[in-house]
């Protein structure tokens, strides 16, 4: 087991790394899904949807649960479930034991992201809370970037159902490695939190705010990676050129997201940072539909959307007391797999309506804009909190 911070929190990156992977599976492969089992794009954003819907149900629940089990059999038993709902995906033959099978899989994905956050919020300290957040997630671009350059080729290969098995076996991977490799905070507590869901009313309105920001910025992202695939075949790419097209974004957001919350932590200016970056990347996103180069689009889309993340991120974590971690990242999380599983099939419903999976880019872009003067009133709520903890 390792005992250097840095070393733990490589190893908790892992985990996000096979999420990222799992959850763009579907998206991966749209195009062999869809001939095989005839879907239009509201049941792929469905699909894609469902893996984030469970967060709604599951969340705050599973932060009370976890006041009787340690964070790590938490995180374990999360991933242990993801595997499940990859397996359960493989051996559907239609969109209903599909559809499962990825409401199987974002079930483990919720639970085990409570406790992975609050896992890192308990091994750093405020000077390096916010980097330590944006290197965690870098793992989930990490493995949407893996999965779009790999699974749609594989599928053409083996078929979509074999993929879906190997997205279980990372899965498992993880498993082992965060079961080898983490150890207890020096200090730090064994369990979740308290046995009873209770967050002080002031904080509680404050991340509930929170929360909302960060599910509506996330937004962008998801339609992006969802249907970007989807834009560039209506652009005549191949479902191979296509994928690594997109993957640029995912690529690109690894020097951003370390770097955006460096840059906050250096500066002292996460607005000016989150404000520069969010309009960029709105007119890279809406650029990419009126162009047959969209190579450099991809990759700026990735580099400016993904730089705010840790700096979000890590300004919500600034809102919960540290006794109320578990509950507060529930809080959040509640909202953002909400977002993310009830939206998707809406921009879906939209591309069919417009005929053009240009629609959902348009509005990842729209979003970004729209996200700017959501953080100000965060960032303000956070600056507040900071001056009555010095006084």
């Amino acid at each position: 087991m390792f005992t250097n911070r840095w070393a733990v929190l490589a190893i908790l990156i892992v985990v996000r790394v096979a999420m990222g992977f799992q959850f763009q599976a579907v998206a991966s492969m749209t195009p062999i899904i869809s001939a095989d089992l005839g879907l239009d794009y509201a049941e792929i954003g469905t699909l894609v949807g469902f893996y984030m819907l469970p967060g709604v149900f599951l969340a705050i629940p599973g932060a009370i649960l976890g006041s009787r089990f340690t964070d790590l059999s938490m995180v374990l038993f999360g991933v242990a479930v993801m595997a499940l709902g990859g397996v359960v995906a493989g051996l559907s033959d239609g969109f209903a034991m599909l559809a499962f099978g990825r409401l199987l899989s974002g079930a483990g994905a919720v639970v085990q992201s409570i406790f992975l956050v609050k896992m890192i919020a308990d091994w750093f300290d405020e000077k390096s809370v916010v980097t330590a957040m944006a290197l965690m997630l870098c793992g989930w671009p990490v493995g949407i970037a893996i999965a779009l350059a790999t699974l749609g080729p594989l599928a053409e290969h083996w078929g979509w159902q074999p993929v879906m098995y190997l997205t279980a076996f990372v899965c498992m991977i993880s498993v082992v490695a965060v079961w080898l490799g983490y150890s207890l905070p020096p200090g730090g507590a064994a369990v979740g939190g308290h046995s009873v869901f209770r967050v002080p009313r002031r904080e509680l309105t404050m991340v509930f705010y929170a929360g909302l920001v960060w599910m509506f910025y996330n937004l962008a992202y998801f339609s992006f990676i969802s249907f970007g695939p989807a834009l560039l075949l209506e652009r005549g790419l191949d479902v191979a050129s296509a994928g690594r097209a997109i993957s640029l974004a995912s690529w690109a957001a690894l020097p951003a997201l370390p770097l955006g919350g460096y840059l906050s932590d250096r500066t002292g200016r996460p607005d000016l940072i989150l404000c520069v970056c969010c309009v960029l990347a709105a007119v890279a996103a809406a650029a990419l539909p009126l162009t047959s180069f969209p190579y450099i689009l991809c990759a700026a889309v990735g580099l400016f959307a993904a730089a705010p993340a840790g700096i979000i991120m890590g300004r919500a974590i600034s809102l919960m007391s540290p006794p109320y971690r578990a509950q507060g990242n529930a809080i959040l999380y509640t909202f953002f797999y909400g977002g993310m599983g009830l939206v998707p099939s809406l921009i879906g419903w939209s591309a069919d309506h417009t005929g053009t999976a240009a629609t959902p880019l348009y509005f990842s872009a729209s979003v970004l804009v729209l996200t700017i003067p959501m953080f100000l009133v965060l960032h303000a709520m956070a600056k507040g909190r900071e001056a009555e903890a010095i006084t």
